[in-house]
């Protein structure tokens, strides 16, 4: 049996839907260590575990990454692909006014 579309005041009829999705939201994270597999941050945005993320990082490197812990709002994560040392340089180097931030996804 067909479900009927719900109405409401909107331009275009809604219909019911169950499934997952994908949502990409910017957050900044402050950077607190990180090595050429993965970092540790702080964010306001809470984070689970296994979350995927993708990085933009100082010196335009980008990783997409796996959230391995939360605590709070301090996080660590695993790189999918290892940075290499100048990315690593880079980031450590950076000043605070980089404000590098997750796209998570």
């Amino acid at each position: 049996m067909a479900s009927k579309p719900l109405i409401d005041n909107r331009r275009e009829p809604r219909l019911p839907a169950e499934c997952r999705g994908l949502a990409r939201l910017a957050v900044s994270i402050e950077i607190l260590d990180a090595s050429a597999a993965g970092l540790r941050a702080r964010t306001t945005l809470p984070l689970v575990m296994g979350t995927l993320l993708k990085l933009s990082l100082p010196g335009n490197a980008e990783r997409h990454a796996r959230v391995a812990w939360v605590d709070g709002n301090v996080f660590g994560c695993e790189f999918m692909k290892p940075l290499s040392a100048k990315e690593l340089r880079d980031l450590v180097d950076a000043t605070a006014n980089a404000a590098p931030y997750a796209i998570c996804e």
